[in-house]
């Protein structure tokens, strides 16, 4: 697999479910915006789709239930620098009855490049046992449908081929 097989078109084919300007408190000591707020964006991201499939903080409030990553994979294509604006997309790889494995793009907005490729594997938890339990219903079939349009993008997934939902 080419290092960055997709393009900015490509991956604005898919919904930004969330967008900021990166701030000085993202630096570590080396004065580069560390790892784990590549995560964090992402996360940010996920919560906004959990939300629009039902699986948000009414859905955990309403439910014992909860979603826990249980993998992530991080590929770098270009450096994210204080005060740019990021926005990630994400995609939606496969779902089980149990697991979803999502892709978060990382588009760097201010230099209009495609900063990293974030792949994170969730599982829905039963919080009361603290174990994983299948998907409600109505969320389950928003993940189904979404899944069914990503698979029709006319691009493929560029996944780094180790993970599964």
């Amino acid at each position: 697999m080419s290092r960055n097989p997709i393009t900015l078109a490509d991956v604005r084919q898919l919904d930004r479910f969330y967008e900021r300007t990166i701030p000085r408190a993202y630096l570590d000591e080396n004065n580069h915006v560390n790892v784990q707020y590549y995560l964090r964006l992402v996360e940010k991201a996920l919560g906004a789709v959990f939300g629009e499939v039902g699986l948000g903080q009414i859905y955990a409030a309403a439910d014992p239930y909860g979603n826990f990553a249980l993998e992530q994979h991080i590929r770098y294509f270009a450096e994210i620098l204080v005060d740019d604006r990021v926005a990630v997309h994400i995609r939606l790889i496969e779902v089980s009855s149990k697991r979803a494995y999502f892709m978060g793009f990382l588009v760097n907005e201010t230099r209009e490049q495609l900063a990293a490729v974030v792949e994170v594997v969730t599982m829905n938890v039963d919080m009361s046992q603290r174990r994983g339990a299948p998907f409600p219903a109505a969320p389950y079939a928003r993940l189904a449908e979404m899944l069914a349009r990503h698979e029709q993008l006319p691009w493929p997934a560029p996944v780094c081929g180790v993970m599964r939902a």
